[in-house]
């Protein structure tokens, strides 16, 4: 044999890579910034009120 020469194995499976446990932990809500509203930012006003009843229903439905 020569010495250049490359032995190969072919993979009979897809190999897959290990889970990053560390990137789990980091999307975990500890972790996550806490996003605060400023009170004195300018906030527009809702024209309508919305019924939660039915927005929960209207949302229910999307979801199907």
């Amino acid at each position: 044999m020569a010495k250049d020469h490359k032995i190969t194995v072919t993979l009979t499976r897809k190999q897959a890579a290990p889970r990053n446990a560390a990137a789990k932990l980091l999307r975990e809500g500890q972790f996550q910034p806490r996003v605060e509203t400023d009170s004195k930012t300018y906030t527009r006003r809702k024209k309508h009120k919305v019924d939660p009843v039915l927005e929960a229903a209207r949302q229910a439905g999307d979801d199907e």
